[in-house]
């Protein structure tokens, strides 16, 4: 009786963590078009010299950005980030206007994305600076935009009156 029972439990699927696992990827494809195409994202490399960076994840915590291979490794001079502490990241919302955060790389590790190498970072956002109640209202918006917003299908055209 007890082996049965054994087996009937192996093959009982959670749908929580089928759920958890959909949210997540929903989440993560819901952050990087926002990311993509309203939010412009720069680490300042040195006074006066920003670097796009791609904004792949958020946390309250923290955040991964990557940065094109060439670009983050072209020399022993050049190499972004120089120092893994309070690393400057800019959020662009409009032209003329962002939030900077500060943040410290924990991780660094090489991937390829649609066949481009990037170096990804894992940084943990300073909880000590100006910005920080704007990045931790900034990720609680993200998260409710997911859990409401839908797939425009272009089923309604824009036009004049």
């Amino acid at each position: 009786m007890k082996e049965s029972q054994d087996n009937e439990n192996q093959s009982v699927i959670n749908l929580d963590q089928f759920r958890n696992r959909k949210s997540e990827e929903k989440k993560r494809k819901t952050e990087r078009l926002f990311f993509h195409n309203l939010v412009g994202v720069y680490g300042i490399v040195q006074p006066g010299k920003m670097l796009p960076v791609d904004l792949i994840d958020v946390s309250e915590e923290g955040l991964a950005i990557q940065v094109p291979y060439p670009a983050a490794t072209a020399s022993a001079d050049k190499v972004w980030p120089r120092d893994s502490t309070n690393v400057a990241i800019r959020l662009y919302f409009s032209p003329d206007s962002y939030m900077e955060v500060t943040v410290d790389v924990k991780n660094s590790r090489p991937t390829i994305e649609n066949g481009s190498k990037y170096v990804r970072y894992g940084c943990e956002v300073n909880p000590d600076q100006r910005a920080y109640a704007a990045w931790k209202n900034f990720v609680t918006f993200l998260r409710a935009y997911t859990d409401v917003s839908e797939r425009d299908s272009g089923n309604i055209n824009v036009g004049s009156f």
